[in-house]
This record gives C-alpha cells, sequence and structure tokens, in this order.
C-alpha cells in the first residue's frame, strides 16, 4: 500500500519533516532500500550509512541532527517500533487476515467447537472436546489432540503439535514444527532399569505468546509448565517438564531449560544458554550467549559463563594453566599462612 509522507506520520501520530505529498511505497533496510521506501535508523551511529542509501524517507530519533541529509524524516521516540507499525500499514498481508475456511481434508471432531472466523488447513486434526477461540487459524498438517483449548486470535503455522489438555491464551502465534505438551523427562531407576514417571500435568500459554519454530514445551509431571504473558520463544528452544517462564521474558534458539526451574518476568535468555532444573531467577536477568547457568540467580544484572573464542593454540595454552590453578591456590595460601 502507498501513503504519503503526511498521512503515514498522521497515522503514527508523529511529527515529519519533507514534502507531505511525497509517496512511500514500500519498506527496506539502509543497504537494499529503493527510492520511495522507508527506512529507520537507531542512533546517529548509522548516519554515513543512511547518507549513501538510496530510501527517500528514514524514521529517525526525535533529537536527530537532519540538517544537510537528503532524505524526508519522521521524528519518533523509539524509531524500531514506529517501523514496526509503519510495516503493517505498508505491507498488505501483514494486515490481512486467513480466510476463515475449513479443508476438505481436514478432519475435526463432532465434539470440538471451533468459534466464528476460524480457519482450518489441509490434513489437520481436531479432536474431542477441543475448544477453539473465533478468528484463530490452525494450519496444514496442524494435530490438536483432545481437551485443547485455544483462544482468539491465535495463528499455528503448519504441522503444530498441541497435545492433550494444553490451554493457550488469545493472539499468540505458534511457528512450524512447535510441539506443546510433550512428555516431560520424568524417570525413576529400579533394579537396574529406567522407569517412567507418568507426566498428568500440562502446558498452559498465556496470551500473546510466541513459539518459534521446531520448539518443544514439555507438559508438567504433576504441576503445569507456564509461559506467562507476552513472553516471546525462538527456534529450537527446550523447555522441560513443570517451568515457569515469566511475563515477557525473551529467550533466543538452541536455549534449553531443565525441568521445574522457574525463570522470572522480563528476563533475556541468550542463545544456546543452558539452564540447569530445579532453579529460580529472579526478574530483569540477563543471561549472554551459551552460558551455563547451574545456581539460582538471586539479584537482577547480567551474567555470563564460559571463555570467549581464542585461536587453537592459545586455547591449549589457557586449558593447561587452568589445570594448574587449584596447586597455585595451594601454594598462595601456604605462603600466605608462613609469611
Amino acid at each position: 500500500m502507498n501513503f504519503s509522507l503526511k498521512s503515514l506520520a498522521a497515522n503514527l501520530d508523529l511529527n515529519f519533516a519533507g514534502d507531505p505529498e511525497s509517496i512511500i511505497c514500500g519498506v527496506g533496510s539502509l543497504s537494499s532500500a529503493k527510492s520511495s521506501d522507508l527506512c529507520f535508523i537507531q542512533n546517529a551511529k548509522y548516519t554515513n550509512r543512511l547518507k549513501i542509501s538510496n530510501c527517500s524517507t528514514v524514521i529517525v530519533p526525535i533529537d536527530f541532527d537532519f540538517a544537510r541529509i537528503e532524505k524526508q524524516f519522521i521524528f519518533s521516540a523509539t524509531p524500531q517500533l514506529s517501523f514496526v507499525q509503519a510495516l503493517h500499514l505498508l505491507v498488505p498481508e501483514l494486515a490481512s487476515l486467513p480466510l476463515a475456511t475449513v479443508h476438505p481434508s481436514a478432519q475435526i471432531s463432532d465434539s470440538a467447537k471451533l468459534g466464528l472466523g476460524v480457519s482450518v488447513g489441509a490434513l489437520a486434526v481436531i479432536g474431542d472436546n477441543a475448544v477453539i477461540g473465533l478468528g484463530s487459524s490452525i494450519g496444514a498438517g496442524c494435530i490438536i489432540e483432545p481437551d485443547v483449548k485455544i483462544g482468539d486470535h491465535c495463528m499455528l503455522h503448519s504441522r503444530v503439535t498441541v497435545c492433550r489438555q494444553v490451554m493457550i491464551g488469545s493472539n499468540c502465534i505458534l511457528q512450524s514444527g512447535v510441539v506443546l505438551g510433550g512428555d516431560g523427562f520424568g524417570l525413576v531407576m529400579h533394579e537396574d532399569r529406567w522407569h517412567k514417571i507418568p507426566q498428568i500435568g500440562t502446558v498452559i500459554l498465556e496470551d500473546d505468546v510466541e513459539i518459534g519454530a521446531n520448539t518443544t514445551v514439555d507438559r508438567g509431571a504433576l504441576d503445569d509448565t507456564i509461559i506467562g504473558q507476552g513472553c516471546k520463544l525462538d527456534n529450537l528452544i527446550q523447555v522441560g517438564h513443570n517451568v515457569q517462564i515469566g511475563a515477557h521474558t525473551a529467550i533466543a534458539a538452541h536455549a534449553a531449560i531443565a525441568g521445574s526451574t522457574i525463570i522470572g518476568r522480563y528476563c533475556q535468555i541468550s542463545g544456546c544458554v543452558a539452564v540447569a532444573g530445579h532453579l529460580n531467577i529472579v526478574d530483569h536477568v540477563i543471561v549472554t550467549g551459551s552460558s551455563l547457568v547451574t545456581k539460582s540467580i538471586k539479584e537482577p544484572g547480567i551474567y555470563s559463563s564460559g571463555t570467549p573464542l581464542q585461536e587453537n593454540k592459545d586455547w591449549h595454552k589457557c586449558n593447561v594453566r587452568y589445570k594448574a590453578l587449584d596447586q597455585l591456590a595451594k601454594s598462595v595460601a601456604s605462603l600466605e599462612k608462613n609469611r
């Protein structure tokens, strides 16, 4: 869709500078934008890249010095958020919802309840007593097992599996390959054999949760696994049974959260982080990439573990020194004692 600079700024409720009737046709990055596209920058360090960009219009911070830059400007206290809002105006497919159709090959139980405007794709299966809220979309090949409850305006992409009794709030997005409510890893050793512990809890997703492709969230053993309101989980994450994740926490790809751990609100867990089981992490914690969390975190802050990448020969030297640290510590302690 096309907008004039004036009308786009009005829709965003922002001030602008430039020709009010100039037309904005699309969006792009600074490097890929065409002459009629909209871009954004977060701060002045991107000014040189902006100067050589082909974009005609850019969303910039309110205090941005735009003198001597031949562009048109929209001013925002939060340029990236304003750009996201502009995307929904300029890119038609983001604004359009799937047609409320049920594919002939879908198998839907007679006892399932579908709200007004629900769309069901090819080869999807919806089990007994499942409830799907109004305007939700169930993609091709999805499996919705019995007694599942899905709220309003949810989007399940293809091949999502929602196991028995799982409850999903409204406005949730599940990318392809997500599995909610598979059995947790509950085992007990007896007479030299592992015996399965029945997993009789469920998974609860609160409103506005997004879960990335091929991420799995295990059902609880006794209590429920809970993903709080507004949480965002990336692709290829493992969430163990009985885990609780607080509202608006974001977790990046390849993270693994072991069972019965509680993560607070507004946390950020970076990629490839491993969190041991039965821990508590307070609100407003950031864990940097590839860290190993083995103890509860009791204070907000930024936490890291592991060593940065080195050349292999340097890493071997350091590894030898790591092994000598215990003896070195004993020697220092002995010197201190005899001083």
